[in-house]
């Protein structure tokens, strides 16, 4: 959390044009990390989950996941109350409504967002007078700690035995996973990062955090492998930072970074903010993203 919010910091003096965000976030962030959710993981054996994997399917599809609803209402709240001191008041206490009104089903939510579809929610928050698009990144937030802690946990289920009896390495990938959308959550990646010395890829998810190695030619969003139409972009002064993977069969992108490590969950979000120059270039060009969703009936 601590270099999350450094990482803001520098933001700011780098890129003045993003000081409101960077604001926000600095807000935000700890309120959405600030202590361990409790949530429970689906009853699954490591066999099972292994299966589920193998064909194809995330790990969360057709499950019942038991999240901390008292935390995902308090970060919510925490959201709207930041809204309303960074942007639009008015904005800020309609969301809070939400919840204090009871006009929302956690299960709901959540279930949508395991089976990417979103239409249901949309059309919900619609009628409520609140933008869904806004609606969808306030659930995003909120959910996102328990989400990934919930796959933190999954990802012990599936841990590779390593040298005595008795120790074990959690893998930070899933295991024989290169389909473009998240093998816990079934959500399309945030973005991605070029790893380490070797620069390996590797999708990351905006709604579990979840990590996953992928060749460096492919689409996830219609899964392309073809060279001849898959691209990239690059802005002046940036190349060496950050760019953007394209693909020509379905106008998708995907924002890539270089980093040494893992980014953390609270890092992954900076990210996110950090390369919203490279979301503005992508559009001006014509390429967009599937989201927020996953793929359906996946």
């Amino acid at each position: 959390m601590k270099e999350a919010i450094l990482q803001l910091a520098r933001l700011k003096k780098q890129r003045p044009a993003l000081e409101g965000p960077a604001d926000f976030f600095s807000d935000v962030l700890p309120q959405l990390f600030e202590r361990e959710c409790r949530d429970r993981p689906p009853s699954m054996t490591s066999e099972n989950a292994r299966a589920k994997l193998a064909s194809g399917v995330p790990l969360l599809r057709g499950e019942s996941v038991a999240l901390d609803e008292e935390a995902v209402r308090r970060r919510w709240l925490w959201i709207a109350a930041a809204m309303e001191r960074h942007q639009d008041a008015s904005v800020g206490k309609a969301l809070a409504n939400v919840i204090h009104q009871n006009k929302w089903d956690l299960q709901e939510i959540v279930t949508a967002i395991l089976v990417g579809s979103s239409d249901a929610l949309r059309a919900r928050f619609d009628m409520l007078g609140l933008d869904p698009e806004l609606v969808g990144t306030v659930i995003r937030f909120s959910l996102f700690p328990s989400l990934a802690n919930v796959h933190g946990q999954l990802m012990s289920l599936l841990a590779l035995r390593e040298g005595e009896a008795g120790t074990r390495a959690y893998p930070a990938e899933p295991p024989g996973w290169e389909r473009g959308y998240c093998p816990t959550c079934g959500s399309w990646p945030l973005l991605g990062e070029f790893r380490g010395l070797e620069q390996n890829r590797f999708f990351r998810c905006g709604f579990c955090a979840a990590s996953w190695k992928v060749p460096r030619l492919h689409c996830p969003f219609c899964e392309n492998r073809d060279h001849r139409s898959l691209g990239y972009l690059s802005l002046e002064g940036d190349e060496t930072r950050y760019r953007i993977n394209t693909c020509e069969s379905c106008r998708g992108y995907v924002k890539m970074l270089s980093t040494l490590m893992p980014l953390s969950a609270p890092e992954l979000l900076v990210a996110d903010v950090a390369t919203i120059h490279l979301d503005l270039a992508a559009a001006q060009r014509g390429y967009g993203v599937v989201g927020p969703g996953g793929a359906d009936g996946a």
